[in-house]
């Protein structure tokens, strides 16, 4: 029976081709982030590092792949501290002002019902 020669599904145990679908399906998860920046650059590298035995029989293959995705796009907003005695709480709104629109009822919340 004739040798298989090495190639891209074989090396590694074929292992190669799983790995790739696998940072391909998170690099399209990423091109499809709205919270990413829609033009950057997304990369998939792949590295194989061939370590020769001494006897120049072979070699031991080492691979490595490496993704570089956007990431997401800052955002900012504003938060105020709330202390109730030495207990601190982190609220999104500031509690000196008024609220213009109460939010909207929760599933929860009774008055959200109709009567």
């Amino acid at each position: 029976m004739p040798e298989e020669p090495l190639s891209l599904e074989n090396i590694c145990n074929g292992g190669v081709p799983e790995i790739f679908e696998r940072e391909l399906t998170e690099v399209l998860k990423n091109i499809a982030d709205v919270n990413t920046e829609s033009e950057a650059q997304r990369k998939i590298a792949f590295e194989f590092v061939f370590e020769p035995y001494a006897d120049r029989s072979g070699a031991m293959v080492r691979f490595r792949c490496k993704s570089k995705l956007a990431p997401v796009e800052e955002v900012s907003g504003q938060m105020f501290v709330q202390r109730s005695g030495t207990h601190l709480t982190a609220i999104a709104h500031n509690p000196k002002q008024a609220r213009l629109f109460n939010p909207p009822a929760s599933s929860g919340d009774e008055k959200g019902k109709p009567s």
